[in-house]
């Protein structure tokens, strides 16, 4: 499966120091220019990590007048990625955001998160237990709200926190 990602999920697996993790479940993967560019300031967090795993993985969108219509609802990451994966009629995007992942299926593209990526990881016995890994994310600030994180421990046949 070749996919087009967004910021959050690749900053999500550099937390989990799991970008490989993303190359054993999706045969390619693509990101927009203005996903790399957020991505690498090298002000921000893992940046030197994500250039080096991004490398070869860039592609420009064609359609600016396609983002410029996303950006009024959309960051411009997302309205990229979008964009790029109607432009190479990819159908699948990895991306977390609400708002973009609704978009994303009103154009006819089908969403994955960080955690289906982790559950897909799971059902293929590339890692033990998603539960760990979800906690580490919430450590660092990565917001999983409380009934995506139930819903998944239960999908993933883990233990329920009371």
């Amino acid at each position: 499966m070749i996919i087009i990602a967004d910021s959050s999920p690749l900053i999500s697996f550099a937390i989990l120091n799991n970008l490989e993790m993303l190359d054993n479940i999706f045969d390619e993967i693509y990101v927009p220019v203005a996903v790399y560019n957020e991505l690498t300031n090298f002000k921000k967090p893992y940046s030197l990590k994500l250039k080096e795993y991004l490398k070869n993985k860039v592609a420009t969108v064609k359609n600016t007048d396609l983002v410029k219509f996303l950006t009024n609802e959309i960051d411009l990451g997302e309205s990229e990625a979008i964009a790029l994966a109607l432009e190479k009629k990819i159908q699948d995007i990895l991306i977390d955001d609400f708002r973009g992942r609704k978009i994303a299926e009103l154009n006819g593209l089908f969403p994955i998160g960080t955690v289906g990526v982790l559950l897909q990881a799971k059902k293929q016995k590339l890692i033990k237990e998603i539960k760990p890994l979800l906690d580490l994310l919430i450590q660092n600030d990565i917001r999983i709200g409380k009934p995506l994180y139930n819903e998944s421990l239960v999908l993933a046949s883990e233990k329920l926190e009371k």
